[in-house]
């Protein structure tokens, strides 16, 4: 699953009450944060994560609060609550275009508004700020979900720890719950940067504890003031991350079902890589010159030699011409091949303008499908930039490709290097593809987060996959037909399924080196178990995040499709069907909003305060005291509310003080478990 493309727009509009911001607080101006906690709940790869922090205002004069969290590129926020000197402020999603229209509405009447888009390279970014009274309290609580993508191996689950400040009560506490079983688990170095070298150095972090069974996990990671003081004066600037896998039993896959939905992970394991055909398309033009053809050496010079003898492939360098270095066409990854290509490589120079649409006709010209033998045929396309020559309008480089491409089926995967490159463009044609877009941040470690990017696909095991389910039972599954499976990674398929259906058959098949595979297995209704050796849990919230593991996964494929679709009309309907599920299962989407319920300053005429794409509204009555959670008429299904994992995430809205010390709860899917050392 490639990563979101979208900038995250925030509006808000809350009368002197609070503004988003784009300007930095002056250091040493930030409130005292009292406590900073994350509580995560990982089941079958799907992770909940619910972060918290309290600050208090000492000063004699009321003082702005600010909260920021980076998130994970493919999260979805599902719940925001603020408290503020006794009054509690909860969120609720709403259409994009019902909140931009309250929001316009508020502004046009003079309300204090802001608008802040950001993009903070490969995570999107929350931010607010809350006015605190003299003496008073503030506390944030943010809530999202993600489905962990596997990469290389491994599921990564990473938070993000930047308070700022030395805190005196700082927390993280994960439980990790696998059926199939946890293979390796490790906790990385703590690291201030996205560098991927410095994520593999260094020591664990202190005061971590980990504790792993069979199917189960726990991390904690709780460092104390001075610890924390001695990572910065300004306490921890970075990410904690823990990486691990599952064990793989089943040549079918990992299904687990519950209530009517199932989901389906699929990673084969014991298999043979198929040989490849690459074409490796590498923008040239003068935008690229400096560090950035530099980078782009070093990471060829690493890629080239990862090529297996039996792959072929060829360079196409491009500007304002496509030069293909080969022009007889592909050839074998060779030792004597592959130096020689390293050296084509290194006389590149950077000059010139623009021309994608010449590229990749080049490109597609290279490409062919062996008849004699199965082989997967792969475009690599890197740019830092956006069409300048030749044809520019993307509607028309999308459709030339496409055409271009058709006939060998190739993968195209995009590397946007750089905060200029036109990676909508490049999500476009992946999507049409089969491939992935990614972005590539300009960093110290470009060179070598490139060639990792290019590890995810260097070994195809499987082309032509499909995963099926035979019989009437399953229906409202998403894709299920994929162009390729690459070492390393996952294919997931979510369904629904009849009611009353207990089992589902399950079948795998693709072509792999050696011919035609397949698998075939047999799974009941699973997903209330708790495995051996897990703290229990309430069934009803062990199984209901299947429900919205389908919700989410679905949801990610509807945006995709919309993506790709050729026709507004389509785009419109798959736009639709997005915002539907997205306000039934209460997601920030693209096509939805955050909207925060607060007390009204003038009454219940008061705007309500919008965000738009991950954003904030604001709706208030005149009181919270007797206000309780509303669930929208949207939300409303023949399945009953929409509380599903949800009910992760309580709506705090009564009123009330704020104690001294905010006591901040864990999401109830949380189970505390018995002290460290326990039976």
């Amino acid at each position: 699953m490639e990563e979101q493309g979208c900038i995250l727009d925030w509006y808000l509009v809350l009368p002197c009450l609070l503004a988003l911001s784009a300007m930095d607080l002056s250091l040493g101006q930030e409130l005292p944060m009292t406590n900073f906690t994350v509580h995560a709940t990982i089941i079958s790869r799907y992770a909940s994560t619910r972060v918290c922090c309290a600050m208090h205002n000492p000063h004699p004069v009321p003082r702005q609060a600010a909260f920021d969290l980076d998130l994970p590129p493919a999260a979805f926020i599902t719940n925001f609550t603020l408290t503020v000197d006794g009054k509690v402020y909860a969120a609720e999603v709403m259409e994009k275009h019902q909140a931009k229209e309250l929001y316009e509405a508020a502004r046009k009447q003079g309300k204090t508004a802001a608008h802040v888009g950001t993009k903070e390279q490969e995570t999107q970014r929350f931010h607010v700020m809350a006015t605190v009274a003299a003496g008073g309290w503030a506390s944030f609580e943010l809530s999202y979900e993600e489905l962990l993508q596997r990469r290389l191996g491994t599921y990564r689950y990473a938070v993000s720890i930047r308070p700022r400040q030395v805190v005196a009560e700082l927390r993280v506490e994960l439980s990790i719950t696998e059926r199939a079983g946890i293979g390796d688990l490790r906790v990385l170095p703590f690291h201030n940067t996205h560098l991927l070298s410095d994520a593999q150095q260094g020591r664990v972090p202190p005061s971590t504890r980990v504790e792993k069974g069979t199917h189960c996990a726990r991390v904690a990671f709780a460092p104390t003031p001075q610890e924390q003081a001695a990572f910065s004066a300004t306490g921890l600037v970075g990410d904690f991350v823990v990486e691990y896998d599952v064990a793989r039993r089943d040549a079918a896959g990992d299904v687990e079902i519950h209530d009517g939905y199932f989901v389906h992970f699929f990673a084969p394991s014991g298999l043979s890589p198929i040989p490849k055909d690459v074409i490796f398309v590498i923008d040239v033009s003068g935008s690229m010159s400096g560090t950035k053809i530099k980078q782009t050496k070093a990471a060829m010079r690493s890629i080239l030699r990862d090529l297996r003898p039996h792959d072929r492939f060829n360079i196409v360098a491009f500007a304002e011409a496509a030069r293909v270095w080969r022009e007889d066409g592909s050839i074998p990854a060779t030792a004597s091949h592959v130096r020689s290509a390293a050296r084509y490589v290194d006389a590149l120079q950077a000059d010139g303008w623009t021309d994608i649409n010449r590229a990749l006709l080049a490109a597609a010209a290279l490409l062919h499908r062996s008849a004699e033998e199965p082989r997967v045929p792969l475009l690599l396309l890197l740019t830092d930039g956006e069409a300048t020559m030749g044809v520019t309008d993307a509607p028309r480089i999308l459709s030339n490709a496409r055409r271009a491409l058709s006939p060998s089926a190739a993968l195209l995967f995009g590397l946007a290097f750089g905060a200029d490159a036109d990676f909508a463009l490049l999500r476009r044609l992946a999507v049409a593809s089969g491939g992935t877009a990614r972005r590539v941040p300009e960093e110290a470690d470009a060179a070598l987060r490139l060639a990792s990017i290019f590890r995810e696909i260097d070994s195809p095991l499987l082309r032509d996959v499909e995963l099926a389910y035979p019989g009437a039972a399953a229906h409202r599954i998403t894709p299920s037909l994929f162009p390729g499976y690459f070492q390393g990674s996952e294919l997931v398929v979510a369904g629904r399924l009849e009611p009353g259906t207990e089992r589902l058959r399950v079948q795998a098949a693709g072509q792999g080196s050696r011919g035609k595979l397949r698998a075939d297995t047999e799974v009941a209704d699973n997903a209330t178990e708790v495995p051996p050796g897990c703290p229990q849990r309430p069934t009803a919230l062990l199984g209901d995040f299947v429900r919205r593991l389908w919700a989410y996964v679905t949801i990610q494929d509807l945006l995709r499709a919309q993506l790709g679709a050729n026709s507004p009309a389509a785009r419109r309907r798959l736009a639709a069907e997005a915002t539907e599920l997205s306000l039934r299962y209460r997601f920030v989407t693209p096509f939805t909003s955050l909207v925060v319920v607060t007390p009204g300053h003038g009454g219940p005429t008061s705007p309500p305060v919008v965000t738009n794409g991950a954003s904030v509204t604001a709706t208030w009555p005149n009181s919270l005291a007797s206000t309780t959670e509303v669930t929208p008429e949207a939300a409303r299904t023949p399945d009953g509310p929409a509380t599903a994992m949800g009910e992760l995430r309580d709506h705090l809205v009564t009123g009330g003080t704020v104690p001294p010390a905010p006591q901040l709860r864990p999401p109830q899917l949380w189970v505390p478990p018995v002290p460290w050392g326990g039976p």
